[in-house]
């Protein structure tokens, strides 16, 4: 099996996946990306444009479509301004994600240099070129992408991501009820871009009646993407604006309480395993 250009497996976004730049994560692997292009300063929006079309026709939703296009711009922005000029894009599909890689044949800076990711592979230098703080580069591509992990050695950078592909399930629906002292709103099905109003909404009107505690019975929810994940950080802010009104989002399913820590947002919530301990701390 190779592991050149035209035959390299779709690698482990995973943080601890031990794949540098030109080395294959998955060995056992061999299917063929079903999207293989090099992109430079000039060729972005192209690139855009191929990944968004690749992406809504292998299953994401248009919200989460519209966040692996973000996070591969960042990425190919990333390599183009910080590294050699240019790269390339793969992307590959399974059952179960869209998993994709963004390399960059430039040389990486020494080890030790500011914005320090996950540290160096087979010995080379660290990729500290690549942009990390708040709001842009790496530290946007974390708070979109399920998974994400960065690797640098002598040959240049590499950029693994994966979007999960989300199975069928109940539609987004919210439901009210109380508990104890508390306001419990259960949300079910996807937070996304068509759903997001909705919470946003129900808490507005929330407030207008109340500055109740509020439990976000999460253990329902199936998935989010930007737009719903901003939905909640909404929500937040609203509610800590109104003292003593306070939120705790309860029962929150473990791939999106990892997906909230790895992001570096989970310092803005208040978290409960459930939604009895989630009563029990606001009371």
């Amino acid at each position: 099996m190779t592991s050149d250009a035209d035959g390299r497996p779709p690698p482990d976004p995973s943080p601890s996946a031990p794949a540098g730049p030109g080395a294959p994560a998955d060995p056992g692997a061999a299917e063929a990306p079903i999207l293989d292009q090099a992109f430079d300063a000039d060729s972005l929006y192209t690139l855009r444009a191929a990944v968004a079309a690749h992406a809504t026709q292998a299953g994401l939703s248009p919200g989460r479509a519209d966040d692996l296009v973000i996070a591969v711009h960042e990425l190919a922005a990333n390599a183009v301004r910080h590294g050699a000029g240019h790269g390339r894009l793969r992307l590959w599909r399974s059952d179960q994600a869209l998993r994709c890689e963004i390399s960059d044949d430039g040389v990486p800076q020494p080890a030790g240099a500011d914005g320090h990711e996950d540290g160096p592979a087979d010995g080379g230098a660290d990729a500290a070129q690549w942009r990390t703080e708040p709001g842009h580069g790496l530290s946007l591509v974390r708070q979109v992408a399920d998974q994400t992990s960065l690797r640098s050695g002598p040959s240049g950078t590499l950029a693994a991501i994966s979007f999960a592909l989300a199975a069928p399930g109940p539609p987004f629906r919210l439901d009210r009820r109380h508990q104890g002292p508390c306001t419990v709103l259960a949300v079910t099905g996807p937070l996304d871009l068509s759903s997001a109003s909705q919470l946003t909404d129900a808490i507005d009107a929330l407030l207008e009646q109340t500055a109740e505690n509020l439990v976000l019975d999460l253990d329902g929810l199936t998935g989010w993407d930007s737009a719903g994940l901003a939905a909640l950080i909404t929500a937040q802010q609203r509610i800590s604006g109104r003292p003593p009104a306070r939120m705790v989002l309860a029962a929150l399913p473990a791939h999106l309480a990892k997906h909230l820590h790895d992001a570096g947002l989970a310092d803005r919530f208040t978290l409960a395993d459930t939604t009895r301990a989630a009563v029990s701390t606001l009371t």
